[in-house]
């Protein structure tokens, strides 16, 4: 069954109600999830823009919503110890009744870290880290007693009550494309976002790797939950399409003409979109994040509704 969310990115300016009624929006048009980015703000220019943080508002979508699973895509390990965040989720799971999807990731905006005063090490660093955080995640929503002795992290005896909801836990998400973060999803993930606006050639490259992986650990390769994350840009007619091209050319400082030729969006009619998802679906992906421009989401959740998931 191919399943479809929508991408929200606070740092692009939301305020909360909007997210809120996007949330219901999505339970009432066939949407199952809705995913949050976890930035601390967009660019350097951003003082007077708003960026909600990420967990506390999936914590009151979580509250307010009713049927549609909420996660974030992804949570940067850096930005919380990891048994704090074992914490955060296993709340959140709570509060939601069991609907958490957890998307952890091992960070990338060096922007944001210098900001905040937040070490910035190297990749390799960072994707170490990770691979230590989800071990001592999974341990905290597993054990009575966990404790963890890693290079980066350590814990002893640190209990959590209550447990996520879900069992063993809530289905965990990786996010990348290099070879370590797909090893790691081998060893710990029940799904994983290839990121990198893969074409699906690449797609199926990371694929292959993905699935060595498995292998090498003994683990079933149709176990892990394949998902795609992009923007998609698209309208009834090619006059609201060429209309929106315009709107996306002028935010990112293009020509519509250069914005087409070198967005990683899709840009397209819904029956295109159908094409282009199929594509996917093809390569045994189920799962679907789309990130619509900036402020016009419901225009584009009632047509892709309406349009595009009846026929996927």
């Amino acid at each position: 069954m191919v399943q479809f969310g929508i991408q929200i990115e606070p740092q692009f300016g939301f305020d909360y109600n909007t997210i809120r009624e996007l949330a219901f929006q999505c339970e009432a048009s066939g949407f199952d999830s809705i995913w949050l980015s976890d930035h601390l703000f967009l660019d350097s220019n951003s003082q007077d823009r708003n960026c909600l943080d990420c967990w506390t508002t999936l914590a009151a979508l979580a509250a307010e919503t009713t049927t549609i699973r909420l996660g974030p895509l992804v949570s940067c390990v850096s930005y919380r110890h990891p048994s704090i965040m074992a914490k955060i989720a296993a709340t959140v799971d709570v509060i939601s009744n069991g609907r958490l999807e957890f998307g952890i990731g091992a960070g990338w905006k060096e922007l944001e870290y210098k900001a905040y005063g937040i070490p910035f090490p190297s990749a390799r660093d960072r994707v170490s880290q990770f691979i230590e955080a989800i071990q001592v995640i999974q341990a905290m929503w597993t054990q009575d007693l966990p404790t963890f002795e890693g290079h980066y992290y350590q814990i002893t005896n640190a209990f959590l009550a209550p447990k996520p909801i879900q069992k063993p836990y809530p289905p965990l998400w990786v996010g990348g494309a290099g070879s370590r973060v797909l090893q790691t999803a081998a060893r710990f993930a029940d799904g994983i976002n290839i990121n990198g606006f893969q074409t699906p050639a690449q797609y199926r490259e990371r694929l292959d790797i993905l699935e060595r992986h498995c292998k090498a650990v003994g683990r079933e390769f149709s176990s892990i939950k394949l998902s795609h994350f992009i923007p998609i840009v698209t309208a009834e007619n090619a006059t609201g399409l060429d209309r929106l091209v315009e709107i996306e050319a002028r935010r990112t400082g293009t020509t519509p003409t250069e914005y087409r030729e070198k967005t990683q969006a899709f840009v397209g009619t819904p029956e295109d979109c159908v094409n282009y998802i199929k594509a996917y679906t093809a390569l045994g992906v189920s799962q679907f994040m789309l990130l619509f421009p900036y402020r016009y989401e419901a225009d584009s959740i009632r047509l892709l509704s309406e349009q595009v998931l009846p026929y996927v």
